[in-house]
């Protein structure tokens, strides 16, 4: 893993759980070498909801992971646009995959009755490289 450049001051980050990304590094990533990810033109986004504000929670309940989005941007998106996404690794363990940018056009194709949209993967070292390291 890498230190996070001190110009990305005012970058676009990404935070989950335990993890951070920087969004803008990741995309500086891909423009130097876009075999830095993998593109995926069809990838399924069903499931996702559970993390987003398309329905009201249910009473005495409570989220414990919910992604802010601005819901009337999202439904101006492009949804040809990839989302991308990171593999979650730790000491060895694959843990899954998240999305770290593009919540907005899951949110926008979600309501739309969507099941895919376009995704770029990053690989194992892209990941690493874009991931910020907490102090």
């Amino acid at each position: 893993m890498t230190t996070h450049p001190p110009t990305h001051r005012d970058c676009q980050v990404f935070h989950f759980a335990a993890f951070r990304w920087c969004i803008t590094r990741a995309a500086e990533l891909i423009a130097a070498d876009p075999s830095a990810a993998d593109f995926t033109p069809a990838a399924g986004i069903v499931g996702l909801e559970q993390f987003l504000p398309l329905t009201p929670d249910p009473p005495d309940t409570i989220r414990l992971i919910r992604v802010l989005v601005d819901t009337e941007y999202a439904m101006t998106t492009d949804l040809s646009r990839p989302v991308l996404v990171a593999s979650l690794e730790h000491h060895g363990d694959q843990l899954g995959a998240v999305v770290i940018d593009g919540w907005h056009r899951v949110y926008r194709a979600l309501r739309e009755g969507r099941t895919h949209l376009p995704a770029l993967v990053l690989r194992a070292d892209t990941e690493r490289a874009a991931r910020i390291p907490y102090p």
